[in-house]
């Protein structure tokens, strides 16, 4: 009966990709009918004075439903005596300008990039629209949007600081902590066989090793936790910024979202919570900023550096405590003990420790105890004092494991790019930078 109706054979997969090519034709068809009605309309109803016609311009806008073919006018403005052309239909529609690849698109790309590759979101793309779109073309779009973001960025730190733009929110703590991830970098490729390229210009120099790695700097901003379900916490209104760059570059960025943020003057203290790295609390700088080192990067120091039990007990606890300084007491005895007994590569290990905590002896008392609380107090201050030390599962779930896996390598600028997309994505501001809103904020 099957081959009385068609020589080719039928079933509901064939069936119901006909079907989907069909009406993925009528949308663009639609949408076509559509674009050249408002474009029509436009012309009506403009201000005559201001906008010229000038000509057709034809262009593709790749979209969910597939490349749509699209011949639009253009204008011209005069502005401060400056002949300029532009297409109206783009400005109304917020026809998106990275590669004229629609709001849906880049939408889709934010969305798988921030857990798959390059190739795998092209591949995820093309099987879900009608759009075939190749890995290139997502770095392309990655890169666009870091790009963008950064600029935005750049615009916003420059009006912050010549004090144009102010937060509205109001509260007496914010908590910033810090951390960072190394990621594997790029190797830079020679030009071989080119013979102007003498070979001394590819040596290394003495003395100097050459990075392999690139960090990422990142700070997650909240205003301490609040309740999700019972007896579990969540950051509240939380807000995460990073950069590849230098750790300047970060303090920057970290102080201009604070500032646009809440207003400056009602908050009492900025509560910094880090890793130990030098840049963590090199940037602490503020009257009102105070350093904490990071409990849990501290106790997994303890923990490796000391096998006696009753040692090892007594330093995790008394950190905790107003008298965590003491420790250093408990390791020279620890030393005294350890040299005593000629156990050399522990000695070794508890050097390490003792180096790592006086490096950051100024971060090792709990803030609380440095805004004037005792031990006895901190109970009833722990809702608006939390413990801190959340950074470390904030940048898995954002970053490295995006970043780290497979042994994926990068470029700085890439590097740099994906970090700023994930970030945006994770605050959901990604649409407003994709339709030109936040752009459009800055320039009010």
């Amino acid at each position: 009966f099957m081959n009385m109706l068609s020589n080719e054979k039928i079933n509901f997969k064939s069936l119901e990709e006909n079907t989907f090519k069909e009406m993925m034709k009528l949308g663009r068809t639609i949408i076509q009918d559509e674009l050249r009605m408002l474009d029509k309309l436009i012309l009506d109803y403009r201000d005559k004075e201001v906008f010229k016609p000038k000509d057709f311009q034809p262009t593709t806008i790749k979209t969910k439903l597939g490349e749509i073919p699209i011949v639009r006018r253009r204008y011209k403005i005069v502005i401060n005596g400056k002949a300029k052309c532009i297409y109206l239909l783009d400005e109304l529609l917020e026809i998106n300008d990275i590669g004229l690849y629609s709001v849906g698109i880049v939408e889709m790309v934010t969305r798988e990039i921030t857990k798959k590759s390059y190739r795998e979101t092209a591949k995820t793309i093309s099987e879900d629209t009608d759009n075939t779109i190749s890995h290139t073309a997502v770095r392309n779009i990655v890169l666009k949007l870091g790009e963008k973001i950064k600029k935005l960025e750049e615009e916003k730190i420059k009006l912050y600081e010549e004090g144009k733009i102010e937060g509205e929110k109001e509260t007496q703590y914010i908590f910033c902590e810090h951390d960072g991830i190394y990621i594997k970098k790029q190797k830079t490729k020679k030009h071989k066989g080119k013979k102007k390229f003498k070979v001394k210009h590819f040596k290394k120099k003495k003395g100097k090793k050459k990075k392999n790695g690139i960090e990422l700097k990142i700070a997650v901003i909240h205003e301490g936790k609040e309740p999700r379900y019972p007896n579990d916490y969540k950051l509240k209104n939380k807000i995460i910024v990073g950069t590849a760059s230098k750790a300047k570059d970060l303090k920057k960025i970290e102080d201009t979202t604070i500032g646009t943020t809440y207003k400056e003057h009602t908050i009492k203290n900025v509560i910094i919570n880090g890793d130990g790295a030098d840049w963590t609390g090199n940037i602490v700088e503020g009257a009102k900023e105070i350093f904490q080192l990071d409990m849990a990067h501290i106790q997994k120091k303890i923990y490796m550096a000391v096998s006696d039990e009753e040692y090892l007990k007594k330093m995790q606890e008394i950190v905790y405590t107003e008298q965590a300084k003491d420790i250093f007491s408990l390791i020279y005895n620890y030393k005294v003990e350890l040299e005593t007994d000629n156990k050399i590569a522990e000695l070794e290990k508890v050097k390490e420790l003792e180096e790592y905590l006086r490096n950051n002896e100024n971060g090792l008392q709990r803030y609380q105890y440095k805004l004037g609380y005792k031990e006895e107090q901190l109970d009833e201050v722990k809702g608006e004092l939390p413990s801190l030390g959340t950074e470390e599962s904030q940048m898995y779930c954002t970053c490295r494991d995006r970043m780290k896996k497979n042994r994926t390598s990068w470029s700085v600028t890439g590097a740099e790019s994906l970090l700023k997309v994930i970030m945006n994505k994770m605050n959901g501001t990604i649409t407003e930078i994709i339709t030109n809103k936040a752009e459009k904020k800055i320039k009010e």
